[in-house]
């Protein structure tokens, strides 16, 4: 009896030093960023072991935030110099994803088909109405009413912008002849007559679902939720492609370089079958030889950029893609070096 006792004693004093061990292990991490990536990051901190509190502000209040020393880490759907953390931050990729074309027509019963130099016209106002002919030649027997189309934008730095700026500019650059910029109103040759601005995805989306004969781009994840309809891209391949999380990993998975500074040079005019071009990358900004913010507790950052990039499995059902291949290999080796 006396053994037993002593050995509950024993059992209940390791168990005390367990819950403390783990108790002390979870830091509180704050980040911000990319709202293209809100609904992965959200899904996936409440199993990364960490209390981690993400603000969906947009890519380029998210580098800012950063940069200013103001958060832990940050998420961003491109890469961008930081001036005041030179040395100290990484771009690490860790989710990919399809931008969606989402759009609010109640005739169109069946899912409306575009391409890059259509989608360019639209949003920068050169088509201005869903009866068009160039529309209507893409989706015959498609019934479209002669309504002014009503664009909505990201109002703040994007990197959802930059990307889609970035693809249309590759793709279709008669139409688009502006390289890319995370900000809308600086990226488009020209704005399209009554468009709305909005603040972050979640916003947009919002607007679209609210705003008959609307058009707007945004994370699939959003979409989805909304269940708001989305087009079909055409490919550099001929076809046309619905945004999937299957669809944009095709195309992502044909690169395997990630620079930790500049990011993945994404060719948005490469030819893959059953790809979804218009598609991006979603990065953590950690930081590297102490980061910017004072007390920014490194190891957890580490564990977290880990956690979202190899642990989590709830992006694909989200409307995610999953880092594979060699660019997974790139982007791990990348998490080695935070600290």
């Amino acid at each position: 009896m006396r053994l037993r006792h002593s050995l509950i004693t024993i059992a209940a004093a390791m168990g005390l030093i367990f819950s403390s061990t783990t108790a002390a292990s979870a830091a509180d991490l704050t980040g911000s960023g990319s709202s293209f990536a809100f609904k992965y990051i959200t899904a996936c901190k409440a199993s990364s072991g960490h209390n981690v509190t993400y603000s969906s502000t947009g890519s380029g209040t998210g580098r800012n935030n950063f940069n200013d020393g103001v958060t832990d880490f940050g998420a961003s759907d491109a890469a961008s110099a930081l001036s005041k953390a030179t040395g100290k931050y990484l771009y690490i990729p860790v989710v990919g994803g399809p931008i969606s074309v989402l759009y609010n027509v109640p005739e169109a019963k069946t899912q409306l088909k575009l391409d890059a130099p259509t989608l360019a016209k639209i949003l920068r106002g050169s088509i201005d109405r869903w009866n068009d002919g160039a529309i209507g030649a893409l989706n015959p027997g498609v019934t479209l009413p002669k309504k002014p189309i009503i664009v909505v934008y990201r109002s703040a730095s994007s990197g959802t912008t930059e990307n889609m700026t970035d693809y249309l500019n590759k793709v279709a650059p008669k139409e688009w002849p502006k390289v890319k910029n995370g900000t809308f109103t600086s990226a488009t040759p020209s704005m399209p007559r009554g468009a709305k601005g909005a603040a972050n995805s979640q916003v947009l989306v919002s607007t679209v679902r609210s705003t008959k004969y609307s058009i707007g781009y945004a994370d699939l994840s959003d979409a989805i939720s909304s269940k708001m309809p989305f087009a079909s891209m055409k490919n550099e391949n001929g076809e046309f492609i619905s945004p999937t999380p299957e669809a944009a990993a095709k195309f992502l998975g044909d690169f395997d370089k990630a620079d930790p500074l500049t990011g993945v040079a994404i060719d948005f005019t490469k030819k893959v079958a059953g790809g979804y071009n218009m598609s991006l990358f979603t990065y953590a900004i950690a930081p590297k030889a102490g980061g910017v913010k004072p007390g920014t507790n490194a190891p957890a950052v580490k564990e977290l950029v880990d956690h979202l990039l190899t642990k989590c499995k709830d992006g694909t059902a989200l409307g995610y893609s999953p880092i594979s291949g060699s660019l997974l290999t790139a982007a791990k080796a990348l998490v080695d070096q935070i600290g």
